[in-house]
């Protein structure tokens, strides 16, 4: 363990007993820190300790820090403590939690997305019709002191990291950060989807466990507004009279809107399709089941999902809008989201490509490319730059 370099991570969502993406992203990057021989601590709230069960494997340390409300544990626990442990850095890697005042090292903050504002200038440009409540559930207040709170994050943040490119050129470009403030450092593979797949017996019994009884095509990533799931059962009931013995199997982390069972049921194809929750470690062999992988999300800034799918040599038929094309490279298909006819036409020509196994093959091999080193690597460069800065004294923010 090196001890020339200690830094703090912000775990207080690794107190939820399910891990969300920013949280796999927090213990990959972790994982791959120690490997690099970084010693890291996570701080979290006294009253949310976190699940033990997500640290298995890392020797970090955890602090837990009283929490009395409002911005006290950010504001005012959180620095004292950083102090009082020796930290030379401090990583928010779930966009919250850095604090405002001075500090006694620098800070970095992982920004997943800025959809909300790339929403509010396709809406004003015309590209998409209605509301920006239409696609995210809720009306956007710029200057609501949550929406001013988070901007003053970024603007105190030392340095920011981004997923992908397009993220990093959305926070330039709505956020108006200096180019020399953000850096891309791209999610890896988990390592999970790189262990062989089960015989298709095995394989079999879990899918007929979940009610998957025939060919299906597959998608994971969740039934909020800005996944569109609704255009992607439009799509579906298109492809259906084509495709009779084919289901549609959606997964997500939440419960399932009744809206999208009522339109699954009014385009008369409820029966073929499948909401799944949670599923756990079963998702590996959903992928591995899967005839296609299909988003029509509007704006991803990396889409995890999609590389998983690849992984597995499952190819991605996707939105053309966010990072996905990114993503797959020329490993896969690409659609306009708003077009559901030519994203019916597209699934089918997928289905229908005689060059399906060599594609997929391409697919697995561009997938595996994607690794947690190279984004560790990246991160840990941003580390020593930022602390040899902090080094010269007085220490102060890059601008």
């Amino acid at each position: 363990m090196r001890d020339d370099l200690h830094v703090a991570f912000d775990g207080r969502s690794l107190a939820a007993s399910s891990l969300r993406g920013w949280d796999r992203y927090t213990l990959e990057l972790a994982r791959e820190l120690e490997h690099l021989g970084i010693k890291l601590s996570f701080f979290c709230r006294a009253e949310a300790p976190i699940q033990r069960q997500h640290l298995r494997g890392l020797d970090a340390s955890v602090v837990a820090l009283p929490d009395r409300g409002g911005l006290h544990w950010t504001q005012v626990a959180l620095p004292k403590a950083l102090k009082e442990h020796g930290c030379d850095l401090y990583h928010a890697p779930a966009e919250q939690g850095v604090p405002l005042l001075p500090m006694t090292c620098p800070v970095v903050l992982t920004v997943h997305s800025v959809i909300s504002l790339g929403y509010l200038a396709l809406v004003r440009a015309g590209e998409l019709p209605g509301t920006v409540a239409d696609y995210l559930g809720y009306e956007l207040r710029l200057w609501s002191f949550a929406g001013l709170y988070w901007r003053a994050q970024i603007l105190r943040a030392n340095a920011i990291m981004a997923p992908s490119e397009y993220c990093r050129g959305e926070i330039i470009k709505h956020l108006g950060v200096a180019p020399n403030r953000v850096t891309t450092t791209l999610l890896g593979l988990p390592e999970v989807f790189r262990r062989p797949p089960k015989d298709a017996a095995e394989r079999g019994i879990i899918l007929r466990g979940l009610g998957i009884l025939g060919p299906y095509l597959l998608s994971v990533g969740g039934y909020e507004r800005h996944k569109n799931p609704h255009g992607l059962i439009e799509a579906f009931a298109q492809v259906s009279p084509l495709r009779p013995n084919m289901q549609l199997v959606m997964v997500g982390s939440r419960g399932v809107p009744h809206e999208l069972q009522q339109l699954a049921a009014s385009l008369g194809v409820q029966s073929k399709i499948l909401f799944l929750v949670d599923v756990g470690d079963s998702l590996v062999e959903l992928y591995d089941g899967a005839e296609l992988f299909v988003s029509l999300s509007w704006l991803e800034t990396f889409c995890l999902p999609a590389l998983e799918a690849m992984s597995r040599g499952v190819l991605p038929v996707c939105s053309s809008w966010g990072a996905l094309p990114e993503v797959l490279g020329d490993c896969g298909w690409c659609v306009d989201p708003r077009d559901i006819k030519g994203a019916a036409a597209t699934w089918m020509l997928a289905l229908n490509d005689p060059q399906r196994v060599l594609r997929a093959a391409r697919a697995k091999s561009h997938a595996t490319a994607f690794g947690w080193r190279q984004a560790a690597l990246r991160t840990l460069a941003v580390y020593l730059a930022l602390k040899q800065r902090a080094s010269r004294p007085p220490f102060k923010r890059q601008k």
